[in-house]
């Protein structure tokens, strides 16, 4: 006789922040509190992030700054603070850590958290762990966050989404269909804004549209993305809640061993640019923008160093990032000794989306260049990394590299 064991559902919960940039700096100055708050350009630029009182109002992330000035009179307008935000989150991702070990970063204001099987050592249920996470949040650091609870990744995130500001979803499991059915297809991660033009000519706008589609039908208008997205709109996702990004300010990363020793400087800078253009590859799969670059060196004698280098604004295309490169690598060759090894890394990840459109550039600038950056993406995944170079890059060919 085999005997069987039922595995009980998992339970993921997910916390977003409500008005988060907003919200954050009208807790660290409380003449803010009560008042139309934006967080943007003083000059020019959009609307990141509204207050709770901006919103009522009618103002809403992505206007031009301009236009929500002429809307509202008396309308306060704060220059982004991304550091801020950042130990802001940090702290709430410290709090979760109370309940559980495995605690993720979906991104600066977000995270995930595996509470399967706590209940029995906190003597709570999940509900009751995040309403209290909720509560310890509100009274102490003065923001708001709404939270999902359901049995996979995917769907606790557009639960919290679904509950704002301020609620809590939980979506029982075997439910994860019907909750999702009446969602618009956009709110599933992943597909690009040409995929869902395509979803669109063919008459599929919610994600039970979507997941009623016949396989063959939809790979026929997302080509091998077909299968992975169905599964998604018919809510299957069994990504676990990992550890490898304990905070936010872990994202990517490329590194390099030199076959012999180097410190001819412009030969470290173009291969500094090839790993930039690689990594920033993965953050655009992914998603998100990032607003950290950590470079470490490895010198001939095995001794290390590294240097954390911040960008402006959160970005997803190495253009924003190149030139900061030559000071990054000046700040983190600390010793005048031959290196052996450099790691990029990419991290402090934060949403993309309308909010992000800041104010140093204009909003069709930035994507003008995102989709630049994605063509490339799609000619090196199908020609090779080498397909296309920078010409600056074309005199240092010379150099030999072995890529981990």
């Amino acid at each position: 006789m085999i005997y069987t064991k039922s595995v009980p559902p998992r339970i993921i919960a997910h916390w977003d922040g409500d008005r988060f940039f907003a919200s954050i700096e009208q807790a660290a100055d409380r003449r803010l509190r009560g008042r139309p708050v934006v967080v943007g350009g003083e000059r020019r630029g959009v609307v990141l992030s509204a207050s709770a009182e901006a919103r009522r109002l009618g103002i809403r992330p992505g206007w031009p700054v301009g236009r929500a000035r002429r809307a509202v009179a008396d309308l306060v307008v704060v220059p982004a603070h991304f550091e801020l935000y950042e130990r802001f989150s940090d702290e709430i991702l410290w709090l979760c850590q109370e309940t559980t070990p495995l605690v993720e970063p979906a991104a600066v204001g977000a995270a995930w958290l595996d509470l399967t099987g706590t209940e029995r050592l906190h003597e709570r249920d999940a509900r009751s762990a995040m309403e209290r996470i909720q509560t310890t949040v509100r009274r102490w650091l003065h923001v708001s966050i709404s939270t999902g609870i359901a049995a996979n990744k995917l769907v606790s995130r557009l639960a919290a989404r679904a509950g704002k500001p301020g609620g809590r979803i939980v979506v029982p499991p075997g439910r994860e269909r019907a909750f999702l059915s009446p969602l618009p297809a956009a709110a599933l991660p992943g597909l690009s804004r040409e995929a869902l033009e395509a979803l669109d000519l063919a008459g599929i706008r919610t994600i039970g549209q979507l997941a009623a589609m016949p396989l063959e039908a939809l790979g026929a208008v997302l080509g091998r993305r077909a299968l992975p997205v169905l599964r998604q709109a018919q809510g299957v996702a069994d990504e676990p809640v990992g550890v490898r990004r304990k905070s936010a300010e872990e994202g990517w990363s490329e590194r390099i061993e030199f076959p012999e020793d180097v410190w001819q400087e412009p030969l470290l800078l173009a291969a500094l640019r090839g790993m930039l253009e690689r990594v920033m590859a993965q953050v655009r799969a992914a998603g998100v923008e990032v607003r950290r670059l950590t470079l470490e060196l490895r010198y001939t004698d095995r001794a290390e160093s590294r240097y954390s280098l911040d960008l402006p604004e959160p970005s997803c295309t190495e253009d924003d990032a190149l030139p900061q490169l030559p000071a990054l690598l000046e700040r983190a060759w600390t010793r005048r000794v031959r290196i052996r090894a450099m790691t990029l890394a990419a991290g402090r990840i934060y949403r993309p989306g309308a909010q992000m459109e800041l104010f140093a550039m204009r909003a069709e600038e930035r994507e003008r260049r995102r989709r630049v950056a994605a063509v490339l993406d799609g000619l090196r995944a199908r020609f090779g990394p080498d397909a296309l170079v920078r010409g600056a890059d074309l005199l240092d060919k010379t150099l030999p590299v072995a890529q981990d």
